[in-house]
């Protein structure tokens, strides 16, 4: 089971949230992701204990801005370490890098680009795919302003230019040289 109860988001845990961070300082946590359930706020509350609670959250939307705000402008991490925590590292423990997780030549030119001068706040109103986010007013220093899939435009402005022949299943077999130590 992979659940997160009680949230760490909340601000009472904040000697938990210090903690996970600086585990991302010397390396044992690798990855900043989520496992993007989305499911209406109805179906969210039905389970009456934590193992019969559908998990995850709306996260995956707003997630790269949430973590932009607290890894790069409130802890003064570098982009590099923004990019390897919230997408190179994650590639590599799945055996998906240098194909995915990269810019380089022969990659498939994935790409989110933050636009640092669109601060926002949060709101359920704004994200698709829900009708709640855990992170309703929750301020963030940067927000897409375009999405490339394999070197198409996909996202530009808010504006989905996608379908769903656009996305693609790509097997995943995490390396067994991964398995035994960090992936950076």
């Amino acid at each position: 089971m992979d659940k997160c109860s009680t949230p760490i988001r909340r601000s009472n845990f904040a000697k938990d949230q210090e903690a996970l961070w600086a585990a991302t300082d010397h390396g044992a946590i690798q990855a900043v992701a989520t496992d993007e359930v989305c499911c209406p706020l109805k179906v969210k509350l039905q389970g009456r204990r934590i193992d019969d609670t559908t998990g995850g959250n709306s996260g995956v939307e707003p997630r790269l801005s949430l973590m932009y705000r607290h890894m790069v402008a409130k802890r003064g991490y570098s982009l590099a370490d923004f990019v390897g925590l919230t997408s190179a590292n994650a590639a590599k423990i799945m055996g998906l890098y240098p194909r995915k997780g990269a810019l380089a030549v022969g990659s498939e030119a994935d790409i989110v680009l933050l636009d640092p001068r669109s601060r926002r706040v949060i709101r359920k109103e704004d994200l698709h795919e829900t009708d709640y986010t855990p992170w309703e007013g929750h301020e963030v220093a940067a927000w897409p302003s375009m999405t490339i899939l394999r070197g198409k435009i996909v996202v530009e402005n808010g504006q989905f230019h996608a379908s769903l022949s656009d996305g693609q299943f790509l097997p995943r077999k995490i390396p067994e040289d991964i398995r035994s130590r960090p992936a950076v």
